[in-house]
Order: C-alpha cells, then sequence, then structure tokens
C-alpha cells in the first residue's frame, strides 16, 4: 500500500524500466505497482513498449518521447535500468546529457575505467539530474547512500571494509572451525544453487573487487582502477584453465593449505573472512582473505553482507548489514534510488 510520501513522489516521475522481463526487472515492477507508480515506458533488448504501443528498440528515440512527456506532464524523467548489458550503459552520458535521471543495477560502467565514470558524474551535473547506483553494492542495503551522507556531513572517511559476496561469505562460515574443507564448501555452495555454473568466477574475487572499487571512488579516492588492485583469488594457479568437472575434482587438492590457515588465525582467536578493504588514509585497497580479530563485526554477519565504516567521528565502525542479494531485495533498493529522483 503506497503512503502518502511515496504517493506524491510517484506522481512526479516519468519511469522507464529497462530489463524489466529479468528477475530484478520483474520483481522492480511488483514494488511499483504497489505504490502506484506506473511506468511510462518498458523496454527489452528486441522491443519496447511506450504508452501502450510496441516497437523496435530504440534507446534514443524511447529517452526523446520519455524527456518530451515527462516536460509535458511537468514529471521527471527517470530510466531504471535492471540489465547485464554493458552495451545499454553506453547510453547513459546521452541520457544524462538530456537531463533524464539514470538508476542502474549494473556495476560495470561505474567500476570501469575512472576516465568514464568522471564523464557521467559530469554529465548528471551538467544536465541537473541525478545518477544512482545504490544497488551495484549491496543489492538493497543503504550501502553506498550512507557512505555519501557521511561525506557530505564532513565526515573523513578513514576506511570502508566489506563482506560483498553471499558465495565467499558461505564458503569461509563452512571453513570456519573445521566444519568442512575447502572443495567440500565449494561443492556444497554450488549444489545449493549459491555459487556461478563456474565457481571460479566467484571464488576469483572479481565481483567483490568491482564493488571495492565502486565503494573506493564513492569514499573520496582517486586514480582507483580496477587493473591495478591488489585481488587475492582463491582458485590454485594450477585450476584456473582446466574445465569446471576438473576444478571440482581437482579442488580437494588444495585443502590442507587453506584448512592450516584457517586453523593459525582461529589459533589466535580471530577468524578469516573474504572481504574488501578500501583504505582511504593509506590511498589503498586490498581484495582478499582478512584476519579480523574476535571483537571485529565481521564475525556476526553470519551469511549476511556487512559494510563496516571507519571515520574521524565513527572510531567505533558503523555497520550496514542484510542479504546482499535477491531480486526483491535488489528491486527495492532500485525503486528506492527511482522515488529519490523526484526530490532532485
Amino acid at each position: 500500500m503506497a503512503t502518502t510520501t511515496t504517493t506524491a513522489a510517484s506522481q512526479k516521475l516519468a519511469v522507464a524500466v529497462i530489463g524489466y522481463t529479468g528477475g530484478v526487472g520483474t520483481c522492480l515492477l511488483q514494488a511499483m505497482e504497489k505504490i502506484q507508480l506506473e511506468p511510462y515506458a518498458l523496454v527489452r533488448s528486441s522491443t519496447m513498449k511506450i504508452a501502450g504501443s510496441e516497437s523496435a528498440t530504440d534507446y534514443g528515440a524511447m529517452s526523446d518521447q520519455l524527456v518530451a512527456h515527462a516536460t509535458k506532464q511537468g514529471q521527471v524523467p527517470v530510466i531504471a535500468d535492471v540489465t547485464a548489458s554493458a552495451g545499454v550503459q553506453l547510453h547513459y552520458k546521452k541520457w544524462l546529457e538530456k537531463g533524464v535521471s539514470v538508476v542502474a543495477a549494473n556495476k560495470g560502467i561505474f567500476a570501469g575505467p575512472e576516465t568514464d565514470y568522471l564523464a557521467l558524474l559530469q554529465a548528471a551535473k551538467d544536465g541537473k539530474c541525478r545518477l544512482l547506483h545504490e544497488t551495484t553494492v549491496g543489492a538493497g542495503l543503504p550501502t553506498l547512500g550512507t557512505l555519501q551522507a557521511l561525506k557530505a556531513s564532513s565526515h573523513g572517511i578513514i576506511t570502508v571494509e566489506g563482506i560483498l559476496s553471499g558465495t565467499l561469505a558461505f564458503v569461509l562460515g563452512q571453513l570456519a572451525g573445521g566444519k568442512a574443507t575447502l572443495s567440500q564448501a565449494v561443492r556444497e555452495a554450488k549444489e545449493l544453487g549459491y555459487t556461478e555454473p563456474d565457481p571460479r568466477d566467484d571464488l576469483n574475487g572479481m565481483d567483490v573487487a568491482r564493488k571495492a572499487v565502486i565503494l573506493a571512488r564513492l569514499a573520496g579516492m582517486k586514480r582507483v582502477e580496477l587493473s591495478q588492485l591488489s585481488i587475492e583469488s582463491l582458485v590454485p594457479e594450477s585450476l584456473r584453465d582446466c574445465s569446471v568437472d576438473e576444478f571440482m575434482t581437482n579442488l580437494n587438492q588444495h585443502d590442507a593449505a587453506m584448512t592450516e590457515r584457517v586453523a593459525k588465525v582461529e589459533a589466535a582467536g580471530g577468524r578469516l573472512h573474504y572481504a574488501a578493504k578500501v583504505d582511504v588514509a593509506q590511498n589503498k585497497v586490498e581484495v582478499g582473505l582478512l584476519s579480523c580479530e574476535a571483537s571485529h563485526p565481521f564475525n556476526n554477519a553470519g551469511p549476511d553482507n556487512m559494510v563496516a565504516i571507519t571515520t574521524n567521528f565513527y572510531t567505533r565502525p558503523l555497520v550496514v548489514q542484510g542479504a546482499g542479494a535477491g531480486g526483491d531485495v535488489t528491486a527495492t533498493g532500485v525503486l528506492a534510488d527511482i522515488l529519490q529522483c523526484a526530490y532532485q
């Protein structure tokens, strides 16, 4: 049921949703319906529906019609992209320059070359519109908004640490206390559907690294590039180029080394987590296994995503914790960004 506030915001918005037939897109339309926010345009890769009329997808024509409609109705034009398409992201700059706010769930361009990222920020400034991508880190968790609010309110960001992969959180959780070996934990995660079809796409840490780049840039760090990050892969070098079946069969050859590493940290009273660490003070970003003392917030994360932000005022970190994946939570995060555009 819509509240007075959300209804007022909905009436100010003309929204186009790209990727509406996917998992997140379907959940987004359901969430929009609950607050009586009817999309002006629905777009997928081959066709688009605008005001009930269907035609071949043309991103330029779609944005022009959206702007014309919003101007006529006195509304704010917004494009919400819930695809994983790099091609769609190539249109962001033009949309922003036209004054169309962009809400994105795809982290690609935000973790890409800094020049491209800065060009988007400038386009949003020139177009007097919003560029929001809360769900690129932590799905529906208010992570990026919290970080930006702290910076805007004169906090000096010192460190941002994050458990940003549910898959890796599960694997490390199974390794804790010797409950399972690395190969057993990865096999269980795969059987439960927690991993990508090739678990190495999770274990190599690249998805966490992309999120680390986004966090670092929002924390105020300059010249942060994915290619320059220190990234610890949990995929043994000898198993990086073989088939998935060979990887799964032979991973047990590396169990002993990981079990020993976990046991060493736990013997000292700590826990081992796979995390990103953005150290603004040291101008350093690291992604990999992090040894955390007993009092560290990460030890209470369980299967959740968690981000711990330390500032000059919050010497004990401010913690954001919760489910970091799933269509419903991602859709609510996208919708929250859309509603923010009503007050630009």
